[in-house]
């Protein structure tokens, strides 16, 4: 078992299971696979910015590349977003706004290098709501009073799996170390400012809340003798 605390912004809670890896010896791999059913959740703690980085896999002495040969590095994952924002607008003042974003990107390195493209983002959902209340008299050339608020509450929650293929080359010919780093971003906002995110019972949801995370994980590496450029 496996237990990451993360300072900042967002924490990870747990991160507990298994993980294996499917490989020969080093010098002659030619191409790698390693799994996880390790379960991240992102939580935010100030409502706003991104985690720290956390690592999915950290594989030492993985393959070995042949002169002028690349890599790639296909990263598959499942990952988890939620959204909730709740807005509350008065009579006659007009719009009140408010959102909240969860996103998940990773990336790949090879040696300390970074793969390219960089840094891809696996998901990414931004939530948005508008509210204006405007009341008036139905009755016109007559006295009424309208006081109280309007409260709007939105929650959506989403499971999804995708998967990015990194690559770098031309490498030298040696055994390579590779890495797969991920990082999440959970904002949340109020009329145009950061605000701690918010959780309310909604319905038969025991907490609806802004979170990210990653759920089941693998990461299959393999070398590239037919590397060109364009």
């Amino acid at each position: 078992m496996k237990l990451r605390i993360m300072t900042g912004t967002i924490a990870v809670l747990t991160m507990c299971g298994v993980s294996g890896a499917f490989a020969q010896n080093a010098a002659s791999n030619k191409s790698f696979l390693t799994h996880s059913a390790n379960k991240l959740t992102f939580v935010p703690i100030s409502g706003g910015g991104a985690s720290d980085v956390v690592t999915l896999f950290d594989e030492a002495a993985l393959v070995k590349t042949s002169t002028g040969g690349a890599l790639t590095a296909t990263v598959s994952m499942e990952t988890l977003l939620s959204t909730f924002n709740t807005v509350t607008a008065t009579n006659q003042q007009g719009k009140s706004t408010s959102s909240s974003r969860a996103a998940i990107k990773a990336w790949v390195e090879v040696d300390g290098v970074a793969m390219e493209p960089g840094e891809v983002v696996f998901n990414d959902r931004l939530q948005a709501t508008g509210l204006t209340v405007a009341l008036t008299c139905a009755v016109p050339n007559t006295t009424c009073t309208v006081d109280g608020t309007v409260t709007l509450d939105l929650f959506q929650a989403t499971k999804s799996a995708q998967a990015f293929t990194f690559y770098l080359g031309p490498l030298s010919p040696t055994i390579h170390n590779v890495v797969v780093k991920a990082q999440a971003v959970v904002e949340c906002r109020q009329n145009g400012g950061v605000i701690p995110c918010t959780s309310s019972q909604l319905d038969s949801y025991i907490s609806a809340s802004t979170q990210a995370g990653i759920g089941k994980a693998s990461l299959i590496v393999e070398e590239q003798q037919n590397w060109a450029e364009e």
